[in-house]
């Protein structure tokens, strides 16, 4: 598989959880019973995400 495919796939399943995990978030805070824990999550893969976007990959010699 080449690395580019890897790639995509790594950002897609992290922009996945940033996803699921802010929507769990939202529905527990609206049942009144917040699962902070994911919302410290969403943080954390938000930050993975960002700095992943803005460092650049390894350059071949």
């Amino acid at each position: 598989m080449e690395i580019r495919m890897l790639r995509f796939f790594a950002f897609a399943g992290i922009v996945l959880t940033l996803i699921l995990s802010i929507w769990y978030t939202i529905k527990s805070y609206h049942e009144g019973n917040p699962k902070w824990i994911y919302l410290i999550m969403t943080f954390g893969v938000a930050i993975l995400l960002t700095t992943n976007l803005i460092k650049p990959g390894r350059q071949k010699d």
